[in-house]
């Protein structure tokens, strides 16, 4: 159980990480266009990250399977999915639509 909560809490830093990474590589336009077009539709959405998220795992369990390190699998799959996740919510919007006419 312990090694559980390792892991958990050290992907919950490892999504912050590349969460405020990708904020500040990314202009807000950009990131703005892709959150756009990833969002065009929730189910789309849904579909694209369990996609993505199965690549992963299987990229990451067929070279860990390779190089004969599978005990490392429940370690490193999840961390390579925290650095998809970071980039997804840093690509959602933090002001709203009509923020810039409020200000003028």
């Amino acid at each position: 159980m312990t090694n559980f909560l390792i892991s958990a809490a050290a992907n919950g830093v490892l999504i912050l990480i590349f969460f405020f990474i990708f904020k500040a590589i990314i202009s807000g336009p950009t990131r703005h266009r892709i959150y756009e077009k990833i969002m065009s539709s929730f189910a789309k959405f849904i579909i694209y990250i369990f996609i993505a998220s199965l690549a992963i795992t299987g990229i990451s369990t067929y070279i860990l399977r390779r190089t004969r390190n599978m005990a490392y699998i429940n370690i490193l799959a999840p961390a390579l999915v925290s650095v998809l996740v970071g980039f997804v919510a840093s690509t959602v919007p933090v002001k709203g639509a009509n923020e810039e006419k409020t200000k003028s």
